[in-house]
């Protein structure tokens, strides 16, 4: 994530705009390929643009997004979206993980992960997003911000290789 991105999800957390507003506006970028396209072409004029986010997105958060039109900063909306998901969830206790696996773990199992990254962080709630990944080959790594936990096949015949080429 880039660091324009943070600063305009930071923004977006202090503009204290309502939650469903802006998850509205994500889906609309997010399923509507071509919007996103016409908001971020160098082609089409600022005014045009403009009319556009008149006409599809609420009133509140229309001018954050001319902002991001007039300075070509569009196609940082996705990573904005999240840079705010991720202020959110931080000013809420709320711990963000993701889990990468190839075989996907039982609702026990689950629970079991999330009771215990809320035991190591000391939060009350984990949001953990899950990812298939067949390229693991078998286990799963676990990464909560900077930090990864690799219990993955792919993980330790790396670590293995590595064993082998230090003698």
């Amino acid at each position: 994530m880039t660091q324009a991105a943070i600063n305009y999800g930071q923004v977006l957390y202090e503009l204290s705009l309502p939650e469903k507003v802006i998850e509205d506006a994500a889906l609309a970028l997010k399923t509507v390929p071509e919007l996103k396209r016409v908001l971020n072409s160098p082609v089409v004029p600022k005014t045009s643009k403009h009319r556009v986010i008149e006409r599809v997105f609420d009133e509140s958060i229309r001018i954050f997004f001319k902002v991001l039109v007039d300075r070509r900063d569009m196609d940082l909306a996705d990573e904005i979206f999240e840079a705010w998901r991720s202020k959110v969830c931080k000013e809420a206790g709320i711990l963000e993980a993701t889990l990468y696996y190839v075989t996907e773990p039982d609702e026990e199992q689950i629970r079991e992960i999330k009771a215990m990254l809320c035991r190591k962080y000391e939060k009350k709630e984990v949001r953990l997003c899950m990812i298939e990944d067949p390229g693991l080959i078998g286990g799963f790594i676990l990464r909560v911000g900077d930090v990864e936990t690799d219990w993955s096949l792919k993980g330790r015949l790396r670590q293995l290789e590595q064993n082998i080429m230090r003698r």
